[in-house]
């Protein structure tokens, strides 16, 4: 499986609230994508606890690279960049994953990307958290929680919506 991200940093003044409205009108039309495990349409708010600026910056599991594909080809991808600006595409192979009901009941999600060294012992990596993938191509371990609060030293986004592909 794959993990996918991008964000986009809004201004300090930008009304978030805007966001969140795209967020419930959106999210749901994501349901039922095939090959998608679940995407969380993630926001922060620079004014709160431990989030330093106002982001959109879903991440996304694809169960493979045609369902990814699919996706990037969309139309509602060709309307986010249109809206957005064309991102940077973050992308890892997946390690462990959470149930996705768990994603379902967090209320935040709190990301944390440390560099694999080299020659460090592939197999011994500390995987301690709910989500953990890499990026070989940077050699790159991202971590990822999900709970009912930001976590202080990490990225923290609020989940504004859990979509779930085809079951």
């Amino acid at each position: 499986m794959i993990v996918m991200q991008y964000r986009f940093t809004l201004p300090a003044d930008y009304d978030m609230a805007v966001n969140e409205q795209r967020i419930n009108h959106s999210g749901a039309k994501l349901d039922g994508f095939p090959g998608l495990l679940f995407k969380t349409f993630l926001f922060s708010r620079r004014e709160e606890a431990h989030v330093t600026e106002n982001r959109y910056a879903p991440l996304y599991v694809w169960q493979n690279t045609q369902a990814m594909a699919r996706f990037l080809q969309s139309a509602g991808f060709k309307k986010l960049t249109a809206d957005f600006g064309w991102p940077e595409i973050a992308t890892w192979l997946t390690l462990r994953l959470p149930e996705v009901e768990r994603v379902k009941n967090a209320a935040w999600l709190s990301i944390a990307k440390t560099p694999i060294l080299p020659h460090d012992d592939l197999g011994s990596l500390a995987l301690e958290s709910q989500l953990c993938a890499w990026d070989v191509s940077r050699w790159q371990l991202l971590q990822v929680d999900m709970g009912d609060a930001p976590v202080a030293g990490r990225e923290n986004y609020r989940i504004g919506y859990v979509a779930t592909g085809e079951q």
